[in-house]
């Protein structure tokens, strides 16, 4: 259904209601959930809720970046989560006005599946708008959890990957699509930091000291998957700087033996040079035993220069 009404009257479980109607006067909490919502539907969010017109057709029509905003009369929050089928971004926007709880989203999210379930188990409990609000973003960040633990395990197994000796290409090709997971996430992590901020300084939400401290378990967390992830930079920027400089010492060891070589051979061209331009008066060119000499020779030049480097540890 893309319009999803539930409420609370007083001493009763939480119950869902067919339209806009059969909400009665004497709710003492109302969700409406809005969920990849036709035109109609859209018509109906946008004359039914008096919100700021810009909002709207950015919850509308696109991507708001995570942020949280008060007004006079309600309060809007974005939200980010990652779909883990195409490391894309999902918002799921937040409406808060007295009583009322408004959630619209393009695509689905488990945590409401989830969340209307607890909420149902509560039978008896008076549910309240900033209470149900924090639990949305506290899992929505304990979401994050799998796959930031996701990119620590990877980060970790690159230990194993030295051990049996991978090829560095295979290595490098891991690292830079780990830090680009670390850049999505961090995309996603940072600015809830900066909306948890910004719900502090406001206070609206905060109500009571239980919600003082739940924000405060909600910071624990991003700060905790901000560790990680730092961590996991800087260990995949030591990765990369370590394989890069393994990479070269290895072309300069091969470039030194050839090199070497090139020294080597270097004279015996010079000989075979000379003795290849066939001068009338080159008096060694009649000699009955002048090519083997010059065999001689240069086969004692070549061993005298590799002893020569071997004695000056150049290999």
């Amino acid at each position: 259904m893309p319009i999803t009404i539930k409420y609370q009257v007083p001493g009763q479980a939480l119950t869902q209601a067919s339209c806009f109607n059969d909400v009665p006067e004497s709710a003492i909490f109302v969700w409406y959930d809005f969920y990849n919502p036709s035109v109609p539907e859209n018509e109906i969010f946008k004359s039914y809720f008096n919100f700021n017109k810009l909002e709207i057709d950015d919850t509308v029509n696109g991507t708001p970046r995570a942020k949280y905003k008060s007004y006079d009369t309600y309060q809007y929050i974005v939200l980010h989560s990652i779909d883990t089928n195409n490391s894309g971004d999902k918002a799921l926007n937040l409406f808060i006005k007295d009583k009322v709880l408004i959630t619209y989203h393009h695509q689905p999210f488990s945590i409401l599946n989830n969340l209307t379930q607890v909420l149902r188990g509560e039978n008896q409990k008076r549910l309240h708008t900033s209470d149900v609000a924090l639990h949305i973003i506290d899992k929505m960040v304990d979401s994050y959890f799998d796959l930031i633990y996701e990119i620590e395990d990877k980060v970790y197994e690159f230990e194993d990957y030295q051990l049996k000796d991978a090829s560095v290409k295979i290595i490098m090709e891991e690292v830079f699509k780990i830090r680009s997971n670390i850049i999505k996430m961090k995309r996603i992590v940072y600015p809830i930091q900066e909306l948890v901020d910004n719900i502090k300084e406001s206070g609206l939400l905060l109500v009571d000291e239980k919600n003082h401290m739940y924000i405060q378990h909600i910071e624990d967390h991003i700060i905790k998957q901000q560790n990680i992830l730092k961590m996991s930079q800087e260990m995949t920027d030591e990765i990369k700087d370590n394989y890069s400089s393994y990479n070269s010492f290895k072309m300069n060891s091969i470039m030194q033996i050839l090199t070497l070589v090139s020294v080597v051979f270097l004279p015996l061209t010079l000989i075979t040079g000379i003795y290849g331009m066939n001068f009338t008066n080159m008096p060694e060119l009649k000699w009955h035993y002048g090519y083997y000499i010059v065999l001689t020779m240069m086969l004692a030049i070549s061993i005298g220069c590799i002893v020569y480097f071997k004695k000056e540890k150049w290999f």
